[in-house]
């Protein structure tokens, strides 16, 4: 049974601000009981988002997020991303100069592991450049929970090397 992503948001109440998300469309279908999101979709552009993030809190909705303010009561599993040009991305701690798993779009991250498509919107406050992204884990996957939110706040405009993905070479070396 496939959902559009306007009616599994009325379902789940997700904020129409991250459905708007650049006009893309999230397909998902539940199969053999698991959430699966379409996530074959086409390469966009968004310089905003290439460089560091770092994560600095998680919360149930973006507008819980208060800067200066850990609501989040222990550490944080997601340290951040690397994004760079043309979808390419790293995962901290885990994986931060290639996370081939993780690709990019404008206004979504998807993981071809876990077929999930993730919507990111970004959002200056204070002064400070912050992203909001849903974290699709096995609570939305298996338990067709609402995803709530890491924030991640921009850290720098790359790894050192730029914004380019670094070569499979210089990653092993690394």
């Amino acid at each position: 049974m496939k959902w559009n992503a306007i009616l599994l948001a009325a379902v789940m109440a997700v904020p129409a601000v991250l459905l708007a998300a650049q006009g893309v469309t999230i397909r998902t279908s539940e199969v053999n009981g698991r959430l699966v999101d379409d996530i074959n979709l086409p390469f966009v552009d968004d310089p905003a988002v290439i460089g560091e993030w770092r994560s600095v809190d998680f919360v149930k909705e973006p507008g819980d997020f208060t800067p200066g303010t850990k609501r989040f009561q222990g550490d944080l599993y997601l340290g951040g991303f690397n994004f760079y040009r043309g979808g390419a991305m790293g995962v901290v701690p885990f994986s931060p100069a290639s996370a081939p798993w993780f690709r990019w779009t404008r206004g979504v991250v998807t993981h071809s592991g876990d077929k999930t498509a993730s919507r990111y919107f970004i959002k200056e406050i204070g002064g400070q450049t912050y992203m909001f992204f849903e974290w699709k884990s096995g609570d939305y996957v298996f338990g067709h929970r609402r995803p709530e939110y890491y924030v991640l706040r921009k850290t720098g405009p790359g790894t050192g090397r730029g914004a380019k993905a670094p070569s499979p070479g210089r990653a092993a070396a690394e």
